[in-house]
């Protein structure tokens, strides 16, 4: 065979091994929120993916490695998330209830048993390797702040990654509580928190001025 036809054979091996991993991922993530992940196994995935048992196993040591790879996809959802609320929103309060409202529609589409899927992918991105996932995150959040110091909504009183935790942690929060609170309202509470920390990010005289026409109503 000249190098030719291998490097076609090979590149039509390569595609065909990727095509058979997402199917794997994306009966998984389809199965772990109708019936949850503890509950779906992998001979389930493997028969909703039309994959034989065996070839799990090319691709994936365990189910608990199939779950990394959801939470790694996920994580990627979440900073293209970030990035598409910074670049369409018109103000860090819209940006962050953008933000908040595509992480919710996201997940509730997940099925019935999406809050175990949550959960799942929660604890996994906080866990993986010394927390660079996290930092990625971070960093998102601290790209969100500075494009709202340059339009003015967002105050410069203090250090740019304290507003950046500010965010994560108002974040990590309510992620946890929705993971474990079948009935937490949470697209009330992403709402209501995209508010709160625009009115905690924003420059000082800005917050007065709307106290006092609050005051005024």
């Amino acid at each position: 065979m000249d190098s030719l036809s291998t490097s076609l054979a090979s590149s039509r091996y390569e595609r065909r091994r990727r095509e058979t991993a997402e199917r794997l991922v994306e009966a998984a993530a389809t199965l772990f929120g109708e019936r949850g992940v503890e509950a779906t196994t992998v001979a389930d995935i493997c028969a909703r993916a039309d994959v034989a048992h065996q070839t799990f196993f090319n691709h994936f040591p365990s189910k608990r490695d199939l779950v990394r790879e959801i939470t790694r996809i996920g994580h990627g959802f979440f900073l293209e998330a970030v990035e598409t609320a910074v670049r369409e929103g018109r103000s860090t309060g819209e940006r962050l209830a953008r933000l908040f409202s595509s992480i919710h529609v996201a997940a509730a589409g997940a099925g019935p048993m999406h809050q175990d899927l949550i959960s799942e992918t929660f604890r996994g991105a906080l866990a993986v390797r010394e927390g660079e996932r996290e930092r990625a995150i971070h960093l998102a959040f601290e790209r969100l702040i500075r494009r709202g110091r340059g339009e003015g909504d967002v105050s410069r009183d203090h250090a740019i990654e304290d507003q950046a935790a500010l965010i994560f942690g108002a974040f990590s929060q309510l992620m946890f509580e929705w993971a474990h609170r079948p009935d937490f309202p949470i697209a009330e509470r992403f709402a209501r928190m995209a508010r709160l920390l625009a009115d905690a990010l924003a420059p000082r005289q800005r917050t007065l001025r709307k106290q006092a026409r609050t005051s005024l109503t």
